[in-house]
């Protein structure tokens, strides 16, 4: 059981992280839509990183299908000419504890070969947050807010919830339940993440 739950001490937030990465480490394999869960060490700081794909609907707003017209298509000493594939983009979720809110933040960045994506909010709200939760995201309402900041390991700019709701969120989601570190990080997304295309696989949060 948490000590001061909803929020977390450096140790409570740690085995939290090692309980999180080891259930995707055992059962991963078992979903399709993260492609990685990790620890990732920068700059003297540690912290848990998520990575799926940017859903090919998403991708395709900013012309990053790649069609072949039939009429395209031209035969070479009998081998067929193939279109070259367009590199995916991916999403990273990076989680980083609060020293002042004492809560996990939650840092969201697109990683795209071809730069399409910047750290704007016509991004954020274009390829990042569903439509249904963009009315809840434009303020700081429930879920905090979410706005563009440096990256505390990187310092390159990301998005990221503004941790100042994520207590009374974290509340609420629980219920009366004594949430444990193990079940803390699932809890935290299935709270948090919605609003920018984060779910937990349901065989993860079995």
């Amino acid at each position: 059981m948490l000590s001061t739950f909803p929020h977390l001490t450096e140790s409570e937030y740690e085995d939290a992280c090692h309980c999180f990465l080891r259930q995707f480490q055992q059962r991963g394999h078992e979903q399709t839509g993260w492609l990685s869960v990790e620890t990732v060490h920068q700059n003297d700081i540690a912290y848990l990183r998520v990575t799926k794909e940017l859903s090919a609907r998403e991708d395709c707003l900013m012309g990053g299908c790649s069609e072949l017209e039939d009429d395209e298509v031209q035969e070479d000493d009998g081998e067929v000419l193939r279109a070259t594939i367009t590199p995916r983009a991916t999403i990273h979720y990076d989680m980083i504890l609060s020293p002042v809110y004492r809560v996990p933040v939650l840092y969201i960045s697109i990683s795209d070969p071809l730069h399409r994506y910047p750290p704007t909010m016509s991004t954020l709200y274009e390829h990042l947050v569903p439509p249904e939760f963009k009315a809840q995201t434009e303020n700081v309402g429930i879920i905090g807010g979410i706005t563009i900041t440096d990256h505390p390991a990187t310092n390159r700019p990301v998005f990221f919830i503004h941790p100042c709701q994520t207590a009374e969120v974290m509340e609420a989601s629980a219920g009366k339940s004594n949430v444990t570190t193990k079940e803390y990080l699932m809890v935290w997304i299935g709270a948090l993440g919605k609003c920018v295309g984060l779910n937990v696989p349901l065989v993860l949060a079995r």
